[in-house]
């Protein structure tokens, strides 16, 4: 009996020590930083107070108001939204953002602006934009990422000082000395206008064991949704960037992260980039238009795969940036180049691998220098329309290329120690051993974007007939058109009519 009673005590006591989980709300319409957070009448009105407050394995819920979250001017440098813990194996750390939009814009101080002549203010602006802001032959920013509003319109977007003394109302980025500088229209006080330029970052997951979901992310100054540090199994389902300074998605260090129908567009750095020794997965993702650097980065010794995603339009680099040692898989992928341009890198180290997919419309799809020592795998892949040429090897490594079964539609062919090899020439092509069982045919590819056959193409082996090509799930074009029509503003997205 001593003993029962004695096991009852020290279990009411282990059970004392126990924190519990706990969900807390925030409201940016109701809420209010000074309540609890703990139901949705005593929400928080801020995300960045929720995250003050979470606890190891707490629920965070984001009500979708309809009203973007924003924060206040920070200053020189973007804040990043991190929780301050993450939670186990058993129990991750969950926040739901429910559809709810963030934006990285700040309304300007008028204390912030110096007056420089009657009609000219100036602000500190050198956001995160990484590679671009190395290119000094282009100092201004870029027409295709819209980032700069004056009373919630778009304000124009100018390339000089020269130009910009023509238009008022207009910014033009000088950013060779990191500053913005304003025109302000006759008539009006700097204090008169809510100007809004991006200035906060999205979200970035420190903790282990984390699940970040149903976010959209706008005018980042920086990455939209980050892993920082090393943290491990990190999730993001369902989150969107449009139109940050950074990059979309982006992971670091040696942290683990796992990427579920994301999507980046028209961020004005890559859409993903990974670095480091850090290991990710992109499943059912979309990188379409971002507008500088490439569709997809990974440098250093970090590891990569890419399922059933979509890859488009990125400028000005390749769609697939694969640098330093790292190494980038991709099954069942759509890869659709640009016409200036290489579809992947030129492969000086690590490695690439493709299977199942669709590579079309770039100027080549990889050129292998000499001087390589990575290696290239391409499998039952379609390749089409390039117009250079599709693959450009040094033969005497052929040990580090695996080619096999694919289907080439359209191009002149592949080059393979300077000498073009093409249909008219491609039983010699086969003999030289770099390729097995692949073909050439006269086929049109339908659907979006033109990169599907119109039926299933068998190509034989050596004993079984393969599938070649990639066949995107349903719900990943139906994203991309919805992509496509979404226009970021300070009131949230719209869609363009």
């Amino acid at each position: 009996m001593q003993v029962q009673k004695t096991l009852a005590i020290l279990f009411l006591s282990v059970l004392g020590l126990c924190t519990f989980a706990e969900t807390l709300y925030v409201n940016n319409i109701s809420g209010n930083d000074k309540n609890d957070g703990l139901s949705e009448k005593t929400a928080f009105a801020s995300i960045e107070k929720a995250f003050a407050s979470v606890k190891t394995s707490d629920h965070v819920e984001i009500a979708n108001t309809g009203k973007p979250y924003q924060r206040p001017y920070p200053g020189e440098r973007g804040q990043e939204l991190v929780p301050r813990c993450g939670g186990t194996a058993d129990a991750p750390l969950v926040v739901n953002g429910n559809g709810a939009v963030i934006s990285g814009l700040s309304v300007i101080p008028a204390e912030k602006w110096k007056k420089e002549s009657e009609k000219m203010y100036t602000v500190f602006f050198y956001p995160m934009s990484n590679m671009y802001k190395g290119v000094k032959k282009d100092n201004f920013w870029f027409d295709e990422t819209q980032i700069w509003w004056v009373d919630g319109e778009a304000a124009p977007n100018c390339k000089s000082m020269e130009a910009l003394e023509k238009v008022p109302g207009a910014f033009w980025w000088n950013k060779a000395e990191k500053k913005l500088v304003f025109h302000l229209p006759q008539g009006k006080k700097i204090g008169d206008l809510k100007i809004e330029i991006p200035s906060n970052s999205g979200i970035y997951i420190t903790h282990d064991h984390a699940l970040v979901k149903n976010f959209v992310m706008i005018f980042s100054w920086n990455d939209g949704f980050d892993i920082a540090g090393s943290p491990k199994n990190v999730v993001y389902k369902n989150c969107s960037a449009y139109n940050n300074c950074g990059q979309g998605f982006s992971c670091h260090n040696s942290g683990n992260a796992y990427y579920e129908d994301c999507a980046a567009i028209r961020c004005a750095s890559s859409g993903a980039c990974d670095v480091h020794w850090c290991n990710s997965t992109y499943k059912r993702c979309i990188f379409v238009n971002n507008t500088y650097e490439a569709g997809v980065y990974a440098t250093d010794e970090s590891v990569h795969n890419y399922d059933d995603c979509l890859i488009a339009g990125n400028r000005p680099f390749e769609q697939i940036w694969q640098r330093s040692h790292s190494k980038m898989n991709f099954a069942n992928c759509v890869i659709v180049g640009r016409a200036d341009s290489l579809a992947i890198s030129s492969l000086a180290n690590g490695s690439v691998s493709f299977k199942n997919c669709t590579i079309t419309d770039a100027a080549s799809v990889c050129a292998v220098p000499s001087s390589s020592t990575a290696s290239l795998a391409i499998e039952s892949c379609v390749l089409a329309r390039c117009r250079e040429f599709f693959i450009k090897l040094p033969g005497v490594f052929k040990d580090r290329f695996y080619l096999k079964g694919n289907l080439y539609i359209g191009g002149p062919g592949n080059i393979i120690d300077e000498k073009l090899y093409g249909p008219e020439n491609w039983a010699e092509y086969l003999k030289l051993g770099l390729e097995m069982y692949s073909e050439w045919r006269n086929i049109e590819l339908t659907g979006p974007l033109k990169a599907e056959l119109p039926e299933a193409v068998m190509l034989k082996g050596r004993h079984i007939e393969t599938s070649v090509g990639a066949k995107l799930p349903e719900e990943v074009w139906k994203r991309y058109f919805k992509l496509l029509k979404d226009v970021p503003t300070p009131a949230g997205i719209i869609e363009e009519k």
